[in-house]
């Protein structure tokens, strides 16, 4: 893999400095690609903060990475506002919670992967189910790498690499290398940019590194491979019925009553809010 030394960067298409208190935070915009033939490295261009915002905090509107966004929003665009609101319940309720007990955590995923089997095998045929149910177990994949600050107490999650729409199969998230394997590098870039130095030079040396380095190339391979792995294993809910929302409940309800839990109210509270909410008076939009 080779990269174009030429390649020149335009900062104000790619960085805009956003002024928050007395402290500045970058977000990234769009930046022309370094590539060679069919081979492609670039920092990516995804809905997301440089540096230490690569790490996507709890919030009850999760989009995670760029390919999520957009995959949700062309599924869901056309469903009725009660699939929608079912959806991104699923999101915040049983992917990325604040629930703190691992067991706890563990069941409200299975279950978060049942209901949007629910969802799939309802409202989305064919491809449009299976691109769905990957979207929403890469979601669980990155709640499963969730941490808590000791100091702050605040839940972080990490986003895996990130794949532009549009992007070639073989695009590189190269941001996500330098912060995997260089963060120092990463420190270096942002404070460039903060100060207004050659930040240019840094990010071009970093991508000729990665050009070289199969055993990066390698391992962010594997990083994107495990991305969307069956994160659930075995999952306890997973033979509930489909064909209707009051059996599909019904069921959930006597799995969770043979579940072992030693308190298993907020699963079926869980399972009770996701009934209401596609009950809701039908509507498009």
């Amino acid at each position: 893999m080779k990269v174009q030394s030429t390649t020149q960067f335009d900062l104000n298409t790619y960085i805009q400095l956003k002024q928050r208190a007395d402290k500045p935070s970058l977000v990234t915009g769009t930046i022309p690609e370094l590539s060679h033939n069919n081979d492609t490295v670039e920092i990516s261009p995804a809905s997301r903060q440089l540096a230490a915002s690569d790490i996507v905090n709890h919030a009850a509107t999760y989009f995670g990475t760029v390919q999520i966004n957009d995959s949700l929003n062309r599924l869901l665009t056309d469903q009725p506002s009660e699939v929608k609101e079912a959806v991104y319940g699923i999101i915040q309720s049983n992917l990325i919670t604040n629930v703190t007990g691992e067991e706890d955590r563990s069941a409200l995923l299975e279950l978060g992967l049942t209901q949007a089997k629910y969802i799939a095998d309802n409202y989305m045929k064919g491809d449009q189910a299976t691109e769905f149910m990957n979207t929403i177990r890469q979601i669980a994949a990155i709640s499963t790498t969730r941490t808590v600050d000791p100091e702050t107490k605040e839940i972080q999650y990490e986003t895996p690499p990130q794949r532009p729409v549009g992007a070639p199969d073989d695009y590189i998230d190269l941001n996500y290398m330098m912060k995997k394997f260089e963060p120092k590098t990463l420190d270096k870039l942002q404070d460039a940019i903060v100060n207004g130095k050659d930040w240019n030079s840094i990010l071009q040396s970093f991508a000729k590194n990665v050009s070289t380095n199969q055993d990066w190339l390698k391992e962010y391979k594997e990083d994107v491979a495990k991305s969307t792995g069956n994160v659930a294993g075995e999952n306890r809910f997973e033979k509930a019925s489909t064909s209707s929302l009051s059996e599909f409940v019904q069921d959930i309800k006597n799995m969770i009553a043979h579940a072992g839990l030693e308190n298993s109210d907020f699963l079926t509270d869980n399972i009770e809010a996701f009934m209401r909410t596609l009950a809701m008076p039908k509507s498009n939009g």
